[in-house]
């Protein structure tokens, strides 16, 4: 395999101006319109007690997967996140197919946050069209990520923030209005097994994403320190977000209706208090808030992959040229556009499950990446260690779970799944393969 070296214009560094907090606004900002829209899909499939048991597993595998990649993210950090991770311990295949994992799941969740979007909008004003809508804010925002990580990562906070205050002013609305009969149903499994697998998926949603935030370990002004910081900080936070979203929509409404909407916080207040309250319009506002925070933190991710791909070769070295701003253009516009042609396709339900399935892939080859290093890299320096084999064990062993039960209840998908990867494998062995950057120069980043 021959590998050649990039240009110079093309190989530019990223500016390191990020800090601990910011890395904690790009990863709950990365999730946060979860806890607003989509998961209400979860209750509709065996009830609200099948989705909180769904949750537990989704949670654990988390966790333990967030621990495995904080280890990997504070040793290599590189703008390929796991991309970078895999082909360091297995190769440049792995690390292509992992990447592409990657790119696969953040292309195709701005396409779910800005269809949700241009409903809401419709919602909150029903003279623009909920098409237009998505189209506005899809390209204005895409647009505001060409000005550079900095104003990026400030907009990131804001929102994040107002997203958050957001949560808390529902659950304090809403709490005196919960009805346990309303949450634990008789019977409390509706459709038994198959109701909680169902739920996986879309308990998802309240972490979905999250890994994107290792993407900007490059712009890290310390990454091997402000990297677990960040993220111990995020999934903390993002805990605590899921149990309300998760308890108050289908304690304080019918869960069964509230299942039937993008929007279950909205709507859900709407049935507790009435059409005439203020209270749903006001969650829709912020709503819009929380999707401004996720649609921006997964543009940014997926334009430092494809860059940190572009760079590597395996994409044209021009997805890894900078503008002045030390935005990757090129890696940012070209991706957008293929995003916002697939919003235009209507097929959001079944991209999502192509994004999960995608999600998946990626998540075991980085669990299988810990376990490789560790034993074929024993002395690399490892600023933050996870308990060794432990919880990479449990990692593995849940994602293969949810991978299981997110297959049964998607088969029908399967081949679609098969059919982009197929895809996939046929560029690598035709392009990516052939201008690949040296290896020590790859990862020779500090």
């Amino acid at each position: 395999m021959s590998e050649k070296h990039l240009k110079p214009q093309e190989t530019k560094e990223l500016k390191k101006v990020l800090k601990p907090i910011h890395l904690w606004a790009i990863a709950v900002g990365l999730v946060i319109s979860g806890d607003y829209y989509g998961f209400s899909y979860g209750f509709a499939t065996g009830g609200p007690v099948s989705f909180l048991v769904a949750f537990i597993p989704v949670t654990i595998m988390y966790v333990t997967f967030l621990f495995c990649y904080t280890e990997l993210a504070t040793s290599i950090p590189h703008a390929g996140g796991p991309s970078a991770y895999a082909r360091k311990a297995m190769g440049p295949f792995a690390g292509f197919m992992t990447g592409f994992s990657v790119l696969i799941a953040f292309l195709v969740s701005p396409v779910a946050v800005a269809i949700t979007t241009g409903a809401l909008v419709n919602y909150l004003i029903p003279a623009i069209p909920a098409m237009w809508a998505t189209v506005g804010f899809f390209c204005f925002f895409v647009l505001i990520n060409l000005f550079g990580i900095k104003s990026s990562s400030v907009l990131e906070l804001v929102v994040t923030i107002v997203s958050l205050v957001g949560l808390v002013v529902y659950a304090a609305v809403a709490a005196p209005h919960f009805e346990a009969s309303n949450f634990f149903t008789d019977p409390a499994f509706t459709n038994g097994f198959a109701g909680v697998a169902g739920a996986m998926t879309f308990a998802m949603w309240f972490y979905f994403a999250i890994d994107g935030a290792a993407m900007q370990a490059e712009e890290m002004q310390n990454p091997r320190k402000d990297i677990p910081k960040g993220y111990i900080a995020a999934i903390v936070t993002l805990f605590i977000t899921s149990l309300i979203a998760i308890f108050l929509p289908a304690g304080i409404a019918d869960y069964k209706v509230v299942a039937q909407y993008d929007y279950p916080l909205a709507i859900s207040l709407e049935m507790a208090l009435g059409v005439d309250s203020m209270w749903p319009k006001i969650i829709a506002v912020v709503a819009l808030f929380s999707m401004v925070a996720s649609f921006s933190a997964i543009v940014l991710a997926f334009s430092r992959q494809t860059f940190a791909m572009g760079r590597t070769g395996y994409l044209p070295p021009l997805f890894a040229r900078l503008n002045k701003n030390g935005c990757p253009t090129y890696g940012l516009l070209v991706p957008a556009t293929f995003a916002l042609a697939l919003a235009m396709t209507g097929q959001t339900a079944l991209m999502v499950t192509i994004s999960v399935f995608a999600a998946l892939i990626m998540y075991t080859i980085v669990i299988i990446t810990t376990f490789v290093l560790r034993k074929k890299e024993p002395d690399m320096k490892r600023p933050f260690k996870v308990a060794y084999p432990i919880v990479p064990v449990i990692a593995l062993i849940t994602v293969l779970i949810l991978f299981a039960c997110v297959l049964v209840y998607n088969i029908a998908v399967l081949k679609w799944v098969l059919a982009v990867y197929a895809v996939a494998i046929v560029y690598y062995f035709l392009f990516g393969r052939k201008t690949l950057r040296p290896l020590d120069e790859e990862f020779n980043l500090d």
